[in-house]
């Protein structure tokens, strides 16, 4: 066995009272002391908690203690399952004569593509005329011979005055589209065990509120007690499930909710504000058209201060 699990199971039994109803859950002290220097004092710092073998977290609900016990125990822990709404009014439908809802699948790997930027094959004007044609012609950066259209009219406009090589290199991404890249790239939010793989909503009756919170709540009791590798992996999930998250219009909700919760139970440069903020500046022209994202930025100042000053990044 594991030296490890050893010391954990041979160690002496730790009692904490959680929730508001404050429900008794029994776990080593071993399991407990080693996560963090400030638990480790908490157990056994010679205060009222570590004479009585007791902890009081009322403040923490009973999921997110068991989380925290699953975590601390296996190095893992699974978060909430999405809930699906059965409600008619808040579920997209595709019946004759409805109007289909906008789906919008914001960071997938597809929409981050240089695919996705509109091409001088889509963009491309000259006069009046419409009838092209195709010849070979001389490219004016590097000379060399590409196959291009030209305008049949006497105003003989090229579509392209360079060849494909000499246009990769020259193709700049939109403002917008670097930011979704950056977001998805960053290393920051990677995992300190092994990467999770969330779950993807399909439809828009697929409420993921508490699959965010699930995470977030985990995330504030880890920074409380500054248990660092737990917090990295709650920031990571929080991470990788908004890169997958179709922001359905109905769903518009569960990013605010997550949000709101963040900015009111962290502190300023948090890690998990900062990754908020940013998600939020690569979608905030959706977020604004959904309801509710207004009184987010009339009740956290904080938050409204810190995405201007990110969205600013894309309008210099």
């Amino acid at each position: 066995m594991d030296n490890k699990y050893e010391s954990i199971l041979a160690s002496k039994p730790f009692k904490f009272v959680v929730g508001p109803k404050k429900k008794q859950f029994i776990m080593h002290e071993a399991a407990i002391t080693r996560l963090s220097k400030t638990l480790d004092k908490l157990l056994n710092g010679g205060m009222k908690e570590s004479k009585e073998h007791c902890v009081c977290w009322e403040d923490i609900d009973e999921k997110t203690f068991l989380r925290f016990g699953e975590w601390a125990y296996t190095g893992d822990y699974k978060p909430e399952e999405p809930e699906i709404l059965l409600d008619a009014s808040q579920i997209a439908t595709s019946k004759t004569g409805a109007k289909k809802l906008k789906i919008i699948k914001l960071l997938s790997p597809a929409a981050t593509s240089l695919a996705s930027f509109k091409t001088q094959d889509e963009t491309w004007h000259h006069c009046a005329l419409v009838e092209t044609y195709n010849q070979n012609v001389t490219c004016q950066s590097c000379r060399n011979v590409y196959f291009n259209t030209q305008c049949c009219s006497n105003c003989d406009a090229r579509q392209y005055t360079t060849c494909s090589q000499c246009r990769a290199g020259s193709i700049k991404p939109a403002k917008k589209q670097t930011m979704i890249e950056k977001f998805n790239k960053n290393s920051a939010y990677a995992s300190p065990t092994t990467p999770f793989t969330p779950r993807k909503n399909k439809e828009s009756c697929e409420d993921y509120s508490e699959v965010f919170l699930s995470h977030a709540r985990l995330y504030v009791l880890a920074d409380k007690y500054d248990i660092k590798e737990l917090r990295d992996l709650s920031a990571h999930k929080i991470w990788v499930t908004l890169k997958e998250f179709t922001l359905y219009p109905e769903r518009m909700g569960d990013i605010i909710g997550l949000v709101r919760y963040s900015f009111q139970n962290t502190l300023e440069k948090d890690k998990l504000r900062t990754l908020l903020k940013d998600f939020c500046a690569c979608t905030v022209e959706d977020l604004c058209k959904g309801e509710g994202f207004q009184d987010l930025i009339c009740e956290t100042p904080e938050f409204a201060c810190e995405l201007i000053m990110e969205m600013s990044t894309r309008l210099a």
